[in-house]
């Protein structure tokens, strides 16, 4: 029979697909932000078929990506 461990092997690929499809979502992120810099959580997050507060989070690990002002009223800047 096979000698390998099944539940670490899978464990191992879906914790790189994790981590590929946090690095694809950070880029997504950046390239809406390029094309419209007043764009809003909501509408990246529909976009990207996923929840905004998956959208927060990814935010937070982009350490070149702000916004600029409060509410209505701001907008994004990235930084590259």
């Amino acid at each position: 029979m096979g000698g390998g461990n099944v539940a670490h092997d899978v464990a191992q690929g879906v914790a790189h697909d994790v981590a590929h499809d946090k690095i694809a979502l950070a880029e997504f992120i950046k390239e809406k932000v390029r094309s419209n810099g007043r764009i809003t959580r909501k509408a990246i997050a529909d976009e990207a078929r996923v929840s905004v507060k998956t959208i927060e989070r990814t935010i937070k690990e982009i350490d070149n990506l702000n916004y600029v002002g409060s509410g209505n009223n701001g907008h994004w800047e990235l930084n590259d």
